[in-house]
């Protein structure tokens, strides 16, 4: 006798319908494994790592924007379950070589040039001093620093307007919602 692992349910004929899951048999995902990214080389090769499993799309979401600033020259791709939500090569060349990047440790001095943004990119500015944060349009910042610039020289440049202070400012990249 087999034991009894689990009780997996489906809809047929608009009737729930019950069935037992013996142990050893395959069941279904887990929803830990539901959002991922990966980080692949430019050729897509070789899997540098996997940056982030989570049942959150918001933390998910977090993961990608850092991902896009930390791991230059790298394909990116952001799963939700088998199917790709997001795939991008990230500006710039690798700095730190694939062999570094050790169990998802970030590091830090990677940049985004302004030049690399897409039109369903959109920023928003926070400043460390006071916390306030506003929307910046990318378009701007281009027309003013020009596309070469860098979030690091950007990011200097900029003041807040709640509190006055030059800098410290973080710029982060979000993707507009689709309509």
């Amino acid at each position: 006798m087999f034991p009894i692992s689990a009780l997996i349910g489906f809809e047929k004929d608009g009737q729930w319908r019950g069935a037992l899951a013996l142990a050893g048999e395959a069941m279904a995902q887990t929803a830990e494994d539901n959002f991922r990214i990966e980080v692949w080389d430019r050729e897509e090769k070789n899997l540098v790592e996997t940056i982030c499993r989570s049942p959150d799309s918001f933390i998910s979401q977090a993961a990608w924007q850092a991902a896009i600033r930390r791991r230059p020259g790298m394909v990116l791709i952001h799963y939700n379950s088998r199917h790709v939500m997001e795939k991008i090569i990230t500006p710039g060349e690798p700095k730190v070589p694939p062999q570094t990047i050790v169990d998802g440790s970030v590091h830090a001095g990677q940049d985004v040039a302004l030049g690399d943004l897409r039109e369903w990119h959109k920023l928003r500015a926070w400043c460390k001093n006071c916390s306030h944060h506003a929307e910046v349009k990318p378009a701007a910042l281009i027309k003013r620093y020009g596309e070469a610039a860098l979030f690091s020289t950007v990011e200097r440049a900029l003041f807040c307007t709640g509190c006055d202070r030059g800098g410290p400012v973080r710029l982060e990249i979000h993707k507009l919602p689709r309509n």
